[in-house]
């Protein structure tokens, strides 16, 4: 089964989708529109869970990379929570891949004190800390 990879999701992004689905990345030719198109190619279950993956591997770069920019323009270090272990995995997955590292720090307990704000990424809760 094959799924194709909608435009704008980072090579990060699906190269972490492939390593943790076990799906392979093929670029296919459509010989009609003469074009060629990105696609992730594995088993029907596999497929599935690269779905959702992409979308949260999207979500959290995207949500990362935002905090990181804020809490560089306001000089301060934001500390990331979440009480979800996937969630907290894939963030400290996401951390790896970003530019901006030193302003944010993921924490694995929840900090005792300062004032946050709460996100959501795919229906989870994320605590930033300031």
């Amino acid at each position: 089964m094959e799924m194709v990879i909608p435009p704008g999701i980072p090579q990060s992004v699906i190269y972490r989708v492939m390593e943790i689905c076990g799906v392979e990345y093929q670029v296919k030719k459509d010989p009609i529109l003469d074009r060629e198109y990105p696609v992730l190619s594995g088993y029907p279950e596999q497929i599935e869970e690269a779905k959702r993956y992409l979308k949260l591997f999207t979500e959290a770069k995207l949500a990362l990379r935002d905090i990181a920019t804020l809490a560089r323009r306001y000089k301060t270090v934001a500390k990331v929570y979440t009480e979800d272990e996937e969630l907290s995995h894939i963030l400290s997955i996401v951390y790896q891949d970003m530019a901006n590292k030193k302003w944010i720090e993921i924490c694995r307990e929840r900090p005792s004190d300062g004032e946050y704000e709460t996100l959501k990424i795919c229906g989870k809760k994320v605590f930033v800390y300031v």
